[in-house]
């Protein structure tokens, strides 16, 4: 927990100190996607394999993001918001960042195994969800060719494909040696992109955003998990990704398509803050329960 605390402040002190941009977290994001997470992605894919329990994790996965959407679609008609103003609200509290700070917190509570199940609920769960519904909810597009071509995905895919072949122990070693940088990069991108200019807007949507997607979900997510026949490690880790505040991509999403980024940014940004609080206090309900 003080690893993920102390990277992320570290790299935003950084920035305020001009040593580091925003712009230098594209670069680092940039290795994630397409070099150090895909490979991760492969490795999951290829030691677990296609099973009942990757396909259950998937479905609650999209289970608890449906009734975050239909929660948030509710409470934005019940307070009459404008269009942009109720899909920003959709989509700040369904799409939680369940990889870049999902596998920090993952990997810090439940080791290795949390981090492989954290990778199977963002691969086939929160990543899905985004590029799909996601792209309706903001455009009204569904936008088939970046959920193919998304390197991640690709990886997840090819880890499947070849599970049944014995690859060299050459390969598996430089797999090892890439996927060690992925954690203290997506956490140090993280710090250099983090903004609060945003927070003090909208105070009230923002709340709601918050308490839908850091409190609901992980709730909806206690219940939607216990009913499926899933591991004790995989039930404890979806309930801590879906506890991840609004995905920074869901962020961009709405940024791009014109909508109320100043409530999405202020969502993404603030509640990473909160996270520090929250995660370890849905960890202790986890382990009481």
């Amino acid at each position: 927990m003080l690893e993920v605390f102390l990277t992320v402040s570290i790299a935003y002190i950084l920035k305020r100190l001009g040593l580091f941009s925003e712009e230098h977290s594209k670069v680092l994001v940039n290795y994630v996607l397409y070099f150090a997470l895909p490979l991760l992605s492969f490795k999951t894919a290829h030691n677990i394999g296609l099973s009942k329990e990757v396909a259950f994790i998937g479905v609650g996965a999209w289970l608890v993001i449906a009734l975050c959407i239909l929660t948030s679609y509710l409470v934005g008609k019940a307070l009459k918001l404008k269009k942009s103003d109720l899909r920003t609200l959709m989509m700040a509290s369904a799409f939680g960042n369940t990889a870049f700070l999902g596998y920090p917190y993952s990997f810090t509570y439940f080791g290795e195994e949390g981090l492989k199940y954290a990778v199977i609920y963002d691969s086939v769960g929160s990543f899905l969800a985004v590029s799909s519904v996601g792209f309706l909810i903001v455009s009204g597009n569904l936008q088939l060719r970046s959920i193919i071509l998304f390197p991640p995905f690709l990886g997840l895919l090819f880890g499947f494909l070849l599970r049944a072949y014995e690859l060299p122990a050459f390969f598996w070693k430089f797999v090892d040696f890439s996927i060690a940088s992925l954690l203290p990069v997506v956490l140090f991108s993280l710090g250099l992109s983090l903004k609060f200019s945003h927070v003090g807007k909208g105070l009230k949507l923002l709340a709601t955003a918050i308490g839908i997607k850091m409190f609901l979900s992980p709730l909806f997510a206690l219940l939607v998990f216990k009913a499926l026949p899933v591991s004790e490690t995989a039930y404890r880790v979806s309930v801590l990704e879906s506890a991840m505040p609004t995905m920074i991509t869901a962020s961009l999403l709405v940024l791009r398509y014109g909508l109320n980024h100043s409530l999405a940014f202020a969502s993404a940004g603030l509640g990473i803050l909160l996270s520090f609080l929250s995660i370890p206090a849905w960890v202790y309900i986890l382990n009481k329960l």
